[in-house]
């Protein structure tokens, strides 16, 4: 391929420009939603190692690409974590993001900082404890909050908080993280729970809350919301409570599939690239990796994944030969 930048953009004219990779599925919580049996506990055979990364993020600047998130499982469980940050910031990747369960932010922040890291994702699905233990079976929210006090103080603003919503589970922390943009300038998002975790589809419906259904606790609650202006490729939707410093977002990819404005693709941690997080279409990454022209060969992984990028992923239950930890959020 010639030097020049070009954009990668799928059969439907959508154009690909972040790309998610996962660097481990390894986890120490095991949240209902994405690792219930504890599947992430081990690295699996394959898993990409530092320079495999770079090569792959080499192909999506070639590409076009301008952001890249990394995840896991937990991505900061994997110690050369700010190495494959240093190579994004390297390659001139204006935007560089992890999400993360924040147990171990407050250590690791600082490398994650020194390292070029723009961005964060927290999950905090509870702020009571008791709650915070059932729904990640054995998590400390207290952690996680240091971990977050942490992200604010490093001047890391807005720090965007997500909350996966089960009902019967967590449902009744919503008015209280919602609150939490009253006084600092948080981002919390509800995002729908999706049948990533293979749970029995009538478990799944019954603990399924629709995201009209979150913001209407919201607003019985606080009143009103009005609109926050809002990138149109991105999944959430933002509001806030007006007089508020943060904002309230709304991520609803089940009653409300935003997949016409699709943006992403995805690397699993072993090496296989995902057009879409809910098509198990997948392509394996480890032959281009070794070949003599690796960028151009992962390229060319790309060029076939676009293709194969679907118009819409499928939301309704069924039965996924990955679960959420082994995919990558």
């Amino acid at each position: 391929m010639s030097g020049e930048r070009v954009r990668l953009m799928d059969r439907y004219g959508r154009v690909v420009r972040d790309l998610r990779v996962s660097v481990t599925p390894r986890c120490n919580f095991r949240c209902h939603y994405c690792d219930p049996l504890g599947a992430g506990a081990h690295e699996p055979p394959g898993t990409l190692g530092v320079a495999q990364v770079g090569t792959v993020l080499r192909a999506a600047t070639a590409l076009g690409m301008t952001s890249v998130r990394f995840t896991g499982g937990e991505p900061l469980l994997r110690k050369e974590l700010p190495a494959m940050i240093r190579i994004a910031k390297g390659l001139g990747l204006p935007d560089v993001a992890a999400t993360t369960n924040a147990s171990a932010l407050e250590r690791r922040l600082p490398e994650l900082r020194e390292a070029g890291l723009d961005r964060l994702n927290i999950s905090l699905d509870a702020l009571d404890p008791g709650v915070f233990r059932e729904i990640t079976q054995g998590g400390d929210v207290a952690r996680v909050w240091r971990g977050i006090e942490a992200a604010v103080d490093a001047g890391m603003t807005p720090v965007k908080i997500n909350t996966v919503v089960m009902r019967g589970l967590n449902d009744g922390e919503i008015e209280g993280l919602a609150r939490l943009t009253e006084a600092r300038p948080f981002h919390v998002r509800f995002i729908e729970y999706m049948h990533l975790n293979n749970a029995r589809a009538s478990d799944y419906r019954q603990s399924f809350l629709a995201g009209k259904d979150i913001r209407a606790r919201v607003e019985a609650a606080y009143g009103p919301l009005e609109p926050v202006d809002t990138d149109p490729s991105a999944p959430a939707r933002l509001f806030r409570v007006p007089g508020w410093a943060g904002a309230i977002g709304f991520i609803n990819p089940v009653s409300e599939p935003f997949c016409g404005a699709c943006s992403r693709m995805r690397v699993t941690s072993d090496g296989m690239l995902r057009p879409c997080l809910l098509t198990d279409r997948e392509l394996e990454l480890h032959s281009a990796l070794a070949a003599d022209d690796p960028v151009e060969a992962v390229i060319e992984r790309f060029l076939v994944a676009a293709h194969r990028k679907v118009a819409s992923g499928v939301t309704s239950p069924t039965e996924r030969p990955r679960t959420m930890v082994a995919i990558g959020g």
